[in-house]
């Protein structure tokens, strides 16, 4: 118990808040949360110190607020005086005008109807939109303020508990550790105030400085305050300046008609109704009722406003445990985890926590973990990988690809990962030198392409000119980069260049030419060249039989495969084959006329040969 009130006294004056404190205790120095205090921290007690902390900050910062200044303030920023002037003087017309004048004169000696008459134009004045809309403009003006107050003194709690967290999670487990909390769970807080600076800690004082605001939960309350005041306290106020005017009206029966004449006697009490109400002495009460129910539905928030700041402090806290629950249960159950992870830098915990869930995660869980640090393997991880080099480990499943990668690229790693080079392209095999062509390519797609080619075929490719790897590879898909890097690397010197001219001048040429079949005819052809320009040279028409009879000669001498020569020219040959038939058939006739019918007669039937 006498640790908790240290604790609570502690943070008050870390608060700047008042403390009652005995004589004895005034004249000794405020003393600060130690690191002995804060080292056994535990979720309980999070949870309830804040929650503690919270209630007894905001009921202090609730007591000081002068709410009779802020409703001065504000009455007067929203000519309160002036709209409810008006609104009295249309009520009494309306009230008037529904009354007799004997009623009205009556009224000067009877109490009954003056009181009907006051509770009426109270009734009708106090409960109008056009008062309401007043109250609204000024309740707003009272509860943001008064919000606003409560609102940094919520930023303030959340400082020493934070700061007291962080000195628990360093005795644990490291500096390091500690500072990642502050930073996450100060940046979680302050979120809702963006353009403020964020707040500094210091975990020897525990003292905040340029702290923001924690959440939106006093804008809600303020909200709430709002609607009750403005829903309740016209009703309030009728009910209470009626029975004042009452209480005025009746030491005047049986004076009024004496003092006024006829005319005059016709008004009736309307004229002492409007006066009382538009007095100083009656305003005066409305503004310190408003400022009563003000202050009463605020003060009956503090213990929702509390307990939500609590929660919300208490989820990061539970928040920062489920993220980097690897660590701090294997700090608890290894020693030598704990001792390395103690030795950890601030900038070196997010990547610890993610190289350590890949390796439990693909290599047999937390006994590889402990393994890797036993052996060394994770530390140079944590030294080499870089932010890249994890998302390629966290892609692929394996920390050691991850470090190839990082061996291999360099400082171009960030360029692995951003074309996507990793996921096509094993890492096994690759050189610095091939993978800096492949980089300066510079396009994505074409990257993919020939990343998917296979060692030799890619080779070739990349041994091209820049500007001409990047046209191919952009125009060719991957088969058809495939088949020309193998006619270059098969073909004979002419007939290669005469390919590599050719695909330059239109890639599309490389659509003919990827099949299997006429890629074995032309390589396997004796003159590879006359082979190739049959393919590429330009279609003959369908009757050009005259390059066709040349061709085929090429083909009957065997310098062109016969599948060269069908690949190009089958249309052509199946058309003039069909003509040929045409033909014979027509010479036939021609020769031997058309055939006979023989008949053959028998008894009742007749049959034809």
């Amino acid at each position: 118990m006498r640790k908790l009130v240290t604790w609570i006294m502690i943070c008050a004056l870390a608060l700047g808040l008042p403390i009652p404190a005995s004589r004895a205790a005034s004249a000794q120095t405020p003393r600060v949360v130690t690191i002995d205090e804060c080292r056994n921290l535990t979720d309980t007690e999070v949870r309830d110190r804040i929650r503690e902390l919270a209630t007894t900050s905001l009921k202090t910062e609730l007591t000081a607020i002068d709410y009779m200044a802020l409703v001065n303030q504000y009455w007067a920023k929203a000519d309160v005086n002036a709209r409810i002037d008006r609104e009295i003087d249309a009520a009494v017309d309306a009230v008037r005008a529904d009354s007799s004048w004997a009623d009205r004169a009556y009224s000067t000696i009877s109490q009954s109807r003056a009181t009907l008459y006051a509770t009426a134009v109270a009734e009708r004045a106090y409960t109008s939109q056009t008062f309401r809309d007043a109250i609204n403009e000024l309740a707003t003006g009272v509860a943001k303020e008064a919000g606003a107050r409560i609102e940094k003194a919520t930023s303030r709690i959340s400082n020493p508990i934070i700061a007291c967290v962080q000195t628990a999670l360093q005795s644990r487990y490291g500096g390091a550790v500690a500072q990642v909390f502050a930073q996450e769970s100060q940046r979680n807080l302050d979120a809702a105030a963006a353009d403020q600076a964020p707040a500094k800690i210091d975990t020897g004082d525990l003292v905040a400085t340029n702290a923001g605001s924690i959440s939106g939960l006093v804008l809600i309350v303020t909200r709430r305050v709002i609607g009750k005041v403005v829903q309740s306290v016209g009703t309030r106020i009728a009910g209470m300046v009626a029975s004042r005017i009452v209480s005025s009206v009746a030491g005047l029966a049986g004076l009024a008609l004496i003092a006024k004449d006829i005319y005059d006697a016709g008004d009736g009490v309307f004229p002492i109704i409007a006066e009382r109400m538009k007095s100083d002495e009656t305003k005066l009460l409305i503004r310190e009722e408003i400022g009563k129910s003000i202050q009463t539905d605020i003060g009956q928030q503090v213990e929702v406003i509390a307990d939500e700041t609590a929660e919300r402090i208490y989820t990061v806290w539970l928040d920062f445990r489920q993220k980097y629950n690897r660590l701090l249960a294997l700090s608890e159950k290894s020693p030598a985890f704990a001792e390395f992870l103690k030795n950890r830098r601030l900038d070196q915990i997010g990547r610890l926590g993610q190289i350590v869930d890949i390796v439990s995660g693909t290599e047999g869980g937390e006994a590889a973990v402990l393994a890797r640090v036993a052996n060394g393997s994770l530390n140079r991880a944590l030294l080499d990988l870089s932010d890249a080099a994890l998302v390629i480990a966290e892609e692929q499943k394996s920390i050691d690809k991850a470090l190839r990668w990082t061996q291999v690229a360099g400082r171009e790693l960030p360029r692995v990962v951003e074309l996507g080079v990793y996921r096509w392209l094993p890492v096994e095999g690759l050189t610095t030198e091939t993978l800096q062509k492949i980089l300066a390519i510079n396009d994505r797609i074409a990257v993919g392409r020939i990343a998917n080619l296979s060692p030799e075929a890619r080779d070739f490719i990349l041994s091209l000119p820049g500007d001409q790897v990047r046209e191919f590879a952009r125009r060719l898909n991957d088969r058809q980069l495939a088949a020309f890097a193998d006619y270059e690397r098969n073909l004979e010197p002419s007939a290669a260049k005469r390919l590599l001219r050719a695909v330059t001048d239109d890639p599309s040429v490389m659509r003919d030419l990827t099949a299997e079949g006429i890629r074995e005819g032309i390589l396997g052809s004796r003159d590879q060249l006359a082979a190739l320009e049959m393919m590429l040279q330009e279609a003959p028409s369908l009757f050009g039989y005259g390059r066709i009879f040349k061709d085929a000669d090429l083909v009957g001498s065997g310098n062109v495969a016969f599948r060269v020569f069908w690949e190009r020219y089958w249309l052509a040959v199946l058309v003039g084959f069909f003509l040929i038939l045409v033909v014979m058939s027509w010479l036939r006739r021609l020769l031997f006329g058309r055939p006979q019918q023989i008949v053959i007669r028998e008894q009742g039937k007749s049959r034809t040969r």
